[in-house]
């Protein structure tokens, strides 16, 4: 099965972690194609490992979902949009909105749900359905799956707002680094918590890539505002000077106009031939397997699972620099963001010399040793446990003794984020 790596079934130790059976919710409106719902599907397989009974969430199923894993219950609450980009929702996101709503009210009741996992932070509804939830005394954990800047790359700041009144309220606010836990802390989250997404392969559980081709992959959603992958068509341009044989292979969902772009770009700038588009792939791992480089040209991340996949197989990783993501403090080559020219350059000189491919792709794949499922689906457990039981202190307990990074680091990577987009004069108040 695609993505559940049952190996750790037998590491992790069901009576280790939980002695009783806990139920929760884990919503997420899609299913497909996505790092998100990839780690939701991770999420559902190991919790139900450890007694947790997991009640997926989702919209109407469809034939690219991800595997539904095994003693999970599907159920649906999502009907078409349930928001808007708009800072105020339309009646029709309302209605949507509240019909969901009411619906896991109803899921709570009838299967005993106590907890649900939230993770729409793009959405307006996902704010209302916090509040909704919280307003009736359930239980609720949100996971920050992109970055605390999110709302200014996405030109919606009024989520700022939105968020600093509704997360308060959380029983834990989950985010995937730890500079944006000291961020969400200083805006009065005080229950924020660093917790890693889980691993999708287990580096000692598969065999590296070879590393003896002349491909490049790059793997993700079509989006030009985040992931950019107009960016990786220019870099082909340069690297063609410097690599001519060179193939980029660019994995991702493609039905978006966007793609056209992407194809008419590559055209223009002569290097169609050295550019392979494919659709989305549920069972990615040839890819991997057959890629010598894996480039990232997004301009936000949270903890991308294509990166810690491609650091699984041991592939050397070229990409824009991440300040905020964990995954980009090792084992990745970075240059600035939107240098095309550069990271041709590096890509080139890793096509260049083999020993220098197998050098740092053995750092990538290293680099996940600080990430290890069996420690992550650990921190998962006791947090679900400790706010179900209702067990304050060892809530504490995690938050205070969780990795951290200073005050000062996070103000700075903050003001560097802010800087790169040419921001720099936004306030939120970190000076105070």
């Amino acid at each position: 099965m695609y993505y559940i790596q049952y190996t750790l079934s037998i590491i992790l130790n069901k009576s280790k972690y939980v002695e009783e059976e806990y139920s929760i919710g884990l919503i997420t409106k899609l299913y497909r194609n996505g790092g998100i719902e990839k780690a939701t599907q991770l999420m559902a397989q190991y919790l139900n490992l450890q007694n947790i009974k997991v009640y997926l969430i989702t919209g109407e199923p469809t034939y690219q979902d991800y595997i539904i894993p095994e003693n999970t219950t599907r159920l649906i609450a999502f009907v078409n949009n349930d928001g808007n980009r708009e800072n105020v929702m339309n009646e029709e996101a309302k209605i949507k909105t509240t019909a969901k709503n009411k619906l896991l009210l109803e899921y709570a009741q009838k299967y005993g749900i106590q907890l649900f996992i939230c993770q729409e932070h793009w959405a307006h509804g996902h704010y209302e359905t916090i509040n909704f939830l919280k307003d009736h005394g359930i239980k609720v954990i949100a996971i920050e799956h992109s970055f605390f800047l999110f709302p200014i790359h996405d030109n919606r700041e009024y989520l700022y707002k939105i968020s600093q009144k509704t997360y308060p309220r959380l029983d834990a606010l989950v985010c995937l680094s730890r500079v944006d836990v000291q961020l969400w802390k200083h805006v009065g989250v005080k229950n924020a918590i660093y917790i890693p997404n889980i691993l999708t392969f287990d580096p000692s559980q598969i065999q590296p890539a070879n590393l003896q081709t002349n491909k490049i992959l790059m793997v993700g959603r079509f989006q030009k505002e985040v992931k950019q992958q107009h960016m990786a068509i220019y870099m082909m341009w340069f690297l063609k000077q410097l690599y001519p044989d060179a193939v980029l292979q660019i994995v991702g969902d493609s039905s978006t106009d966007y793609l056209k772009e992407c194809k008419l770009l590559a055209k223009q700038l002569g290097v169609n031939q050295n550019i392979n588009f494919v659709p989305f792939q549920k069972n990615i791992q040839e890819y991997y397997k057959n890629a010598s480089v894996f480039i990232m040209t997004s301009k936000v991340e949270g903890f991308p699972m294509v990166l810690q996949e491609a650091k699984a197989f041991g592939i050397p990783v070229v990409a824009f620099d991440l300040k905020f993501c964990e995954l980009w403090q090792e084992g990745v080559t970075t240059v600035w963001q939107g240098d095309v020219e550069s990271m041709a350059k590096q890509v080139a000189r890793l096509l260049k010399d083999k020993e220098l491919r197998d050098q740092k792709g053995q750092e990538a794949r290293d680099s996940l040793n600080k990430f290890k499922t069996e420690e992550t689906v650990k921190k998962w457990v006791k947090l679900i446990k400790s706010i179900i039981d209702e067990d304050q202190r060892e809530i504490q307990e995690m938050i205070e003794t969780q990795e951290k990074v200073t005050y000062e680091h996070a103000v700075d990577v903050l003001k560097h984020e802010l800087n790169v987009i040419g921001r720099e004069g936004y306030d939120f108040g970190f000076n105070q």
